[in-house]
């Protein structure tokens, strides 16, 4: 590589340049380097000697990508793109103009600027979708940023066939940090579609592969891990979610504010969190909350985040925080009021993981009139747990009819919740169990283990430990109702291993379904 661009100078026509410039996108694309942009700088004067306008453009676009991962760098970029706007519109090149607009649709949305992102997008698609048009570097990098914004703002799930056109020619032609991105992207679509076999299917294409793999630069490699590793968290497949995150720790920790993706990085801290916390790992889960939040105090962050990306860090932390420490002893929600709140205002807005979230609306005691509001919001992930927001909010109206009644309407809320291909088996359990709550208070015992028994040999997969064992604990006592004589005693032994993790809410929990089960067979008996 380096005695190729060594050989610059020596260029002396268009069409020589044009190879060059071809060469260096991909280059480009997958070492994002200072050598690499003081190449495009020299290639640039080049194109200037030449008068080649064309490659002048394409040398313009890939600067500002290299640029473009810093914040602090948008005055350079916005001078950059408004002279390659210029050069464009003056010799009519449509690819330019296209590559133009993609880049304005990232910046604008980078500044908060929605409208016009979108107008920038609508522009480049627009072009690059005619029938004559020919570059296909413009032409699947357009088509890549389109799947992605429609993805991102209605999550809809029919841009995957445009992503997987993207991913055939990423990797084909040897765009690996873009092929990187892509499956990420992928990943959590198919996630979300209970797609596993395209999961796995996209996964081979890197990890299998490891001769390419072995090519890799070390921060694309991170990003594999990292998007593997939320692929599985989305699926809430936590031991492989950690196994890759911790890889995706361990290579991007070296290199973070060297690599562009030092913005994953240190969202990274909080999706480890997240899925040592779900298994009841909460003083790693206190560590790595306390790691995050030191990197978010250095300059380098606080400089380099856009405001929208450090609002998602803080609004996935907080909710980190508010499930590890509700599962504290000393836990007290009149204690942790400016937490909550924080919480319900990010929880308006950004991404948030189901199980947290559930947790969340469950034991933070948020208001009525806020509860609502939750309930009236077009959030994806709020849209999720609406059924759990419903049970609240019938659990907490003050009505006079009897406690019998709305036990009765809770369940109907549950059984009732909307179910589609893309629901999870971690969303059944959760509501389940929670219905098996309600019969448990309408001493309907006999009805939990019919409802819970499809679980008995399906545990191993309820990776969320709390919830494993609150599960454990409610088999049992459905079985022991239906004649099983040794439920209370299984019953004591998902005490115990409560006690042994901590989870001092569940075991608290537990003992009293116990003393009302003790006290309904002396009634019984008598």
């Amino acid at each position: 590589m380096k005695n190729s661009f060594d050989k610059v100078d020596d260029i002396k026509t268009k069409d020589r340049l044009y190879e060059f410039v071809n060469n260096l996108r991909r280059i480009a694309v997958n070492q994002k380097s200072e050598n690499i942009l003081k190449i495009a700088k020299k290639a640039f004067t080049k194109s200037m000697e030449i008068k080649d306008n064309k490659s002048a453009v394409r040398l313009y676009d890939i600067k500002i990508r290299l640029l473009y991962h810093k914040l602090t760098n948008l005055p350079i970029i916005e001078e950059m793109l408004s002279k390659m706007q210029k050069l464009s519109q003056n010799i009519n090149f449509i690819e330019g103009i296209a590559l133009v607009n993609q880049l304005m649709y990232h910046i604008e949305k980078l500044k908060g600027n929605n409208e016009a992102s979108k107008q920038a997008l609508e522009k480049a698609i627009k072009i690059v979708r005619t029938k004559d048009f020919q570059d296909e570097y413009t032409l699947f990098g357009c088509e890549y940023s389109y799947a992605l914004d429609k993805w991102l703002e209605f999550h809809d799930f029919t841009v995957s066939y445009i992503l997987e056109e993207c991913l055939v020619y990423f990797y084909n032609n040897g765009f690996f940090r873009s092929l990187a991105h892509t499956i990420g992207v992928l990943g959590v679509i198919y996630t979300k579609m209970n797609n596993s076999r395209k999961i796995l299917e996209i996964s081979k294409l890197i990890f299998v592969n490891k001769s390419l793999f072995n090519e890799l630069p070390p921060d694309i490699k991170g990003l594999s891990y990292y998007f593997a590793g939320l692929g599985y968290m989305l699926d809430l497949n936590l031991h492989f979610a950690e196994a890759f995150f911790k890889d995706a720790y361990n290579t991007l920790k070296p290199i973070h504010k060297e690599s562009i993706y030092f913005s994953n990085f240190i969202i990274l801290h909080s999706f480890l969190c997240t899925v040592t916390a779900l298994q009841g790992k909460f003083e790693q889960s206190l560590i790595l909350i306390e790691e995050a939040e030191n990197l978010l105090k250095q300059d380098f962050f606080e400089k380099n985040l856009d405001l929208v990306t450090k609002k998602q860090i803080y609004h996935t932390l907080n909710l980190n925080k508010f499930y590890v420490y509700s599962r504290l002893k000393n836990f007290d929600t009149e204690k942790m009021q400016d937490l909550i709140e924080d919480v319900y205002i990010g929880s308006k807005s950004f991404y948030s993981n189901f199980m947290l979230l559930c947790e969340f609306i469950l034991n933070s005691n948020l208001e009525y009139i806020k509860m609502k509001e939750l309930l009236d919001t077009n959030n994806f992930s709020l849209n999720r747990v609406k059924h759990i927001i419903l049970f609240i909010l019938q659990k907490d109206e003050e009505k006079e009819e009897s406690s019998d009644w709305k036990h009765l309407q809770r369940m109907e809320i549950l059984k009732n919740r909307e179910k589609t291909t893309k629901t999870t088996f971690i969303e059944n359990v959760f509501a389940d169990l929670l219905i098996a709550q309600q019969l448990f208070s309408l001493k309907r015992f006999e009805e939990i283990y019919t409802l819970l028994r499809k679980y008995e040999k399906q545990l191993q997969r309820i990776e969320v430990l709390e919830l494993r064992i609150f599960m454990e604990a409610f088999i049992q006592v459905g079985a022991f109702k239906n004649g099983d004589p040794l439920g209370p005693a299984l019953q004591y032994m998902a005490i115990k291993k409560c006690r042994n993790y901590g989870f001092s809410r569940l075991e608290n929990k537990l003992l009293a379904y116990l003393d009302m089960q003790h006290i309904d067979n002396q009634s019984t008996i008598l």
